[in-house]
This record gives structure tokens, C-alpha cells and sequence, in this order.
């Protein structure tokens, strides 16, 4: 059951983000939002929660090109957090994509442990 999860995170690269445009993920994504749960995307995928209006208002990132499906959000150069949401540039940026989401799961004490221990 996908609404027992903590997070939902959509992977990006395509044409793969373009296949989490389905009406199931979508109405997870949609009830996410409306209980402020986290949600999370990365490289193309962020233009499934764009074109569902979940950025607008909030600062949001994607994969260079994909910006016009960003409806509604304040374009970023890079990612992070705005609210629930945390979104990503690309492969690039994927551990601090990564980081973003353990912060917002386990805390900066737990960012910090895994940045040293992985030497970041």
C-alpha cells in the first residue's frame, strides 16, 4: 500500500519519468500532497508533479529542458527542499538529492554521520 510509505520518490531519466505519468502514481502523488507528506524527484521526474500542480509556489528543479513542465514553480538552478517537496537536477546531483532526503527523514545528525563516513 503506497500510502503506508514515508516517502514517495520519483526516479528521473527518460523515457522512464515519462512512464510515472499513470493515474495511480498520480493519485498517490496528489494525496501525498494533501497530507504534506514528502515527496521526492529527480531529473525529468520532476515534470509528473508539475504538470499534476504540486510545484506551484514552491522552488523546484529539474534535468535542463524540462522546466516548461514545471507549472506554477520558481525555477531553480539547483535543488533542495521547499515544503515537502524535494527535487533534483540530474545524475549530477544525485547524492545531494540523496542527502536532501535523509535530512528530511532522518535529520542533519544523520546527514552528517553519512557524509563523513562516505567522505563527502
Amino acid at each position: 500500500d503506497f500510502f503506508d510509505a514515508d516517502l514517495i520518490l520519483l526516479p528521473g531519466g527518460m523515457p522512464g519519468a515519462a512512464t510515472l505519468e499513470n493515474a495511480m502514481l498520480a493519485q498517490t502523488d496528489l494525496r501525498f500532497a494533501e497530507e504534506n507528506k514528502p515527496i521526492a524527484a529527480i531529473c525529468a521526474a520532476p515534470m509528473v508533479l508539475g504538470k499534476l500542480g504540486l510545484l506551484k509556489g514552491k522552488k523546484a528543479t529539474c534535468y535542463p529542458g524540462f522546466e516548461q513542465y514545471l507549472e506554477g514553480a520558481d525555477v531553480q538552478g539547483d535543488g533542495g527542499k521547499d515544503g515537502n517537496v524535494i527535487t533534483g537536477k540530474g545524475p549530477g546531483a544525485a547524492m545531494e538529492f540523496a542527502l536532501a532526503v535523509v535530512e528530511l527523514l532522518q535529520g542533519k545528525d544523520k546527514v552528517a554521520e553519512l557524509k563523513e563516513a562516505m567522505i563527502v
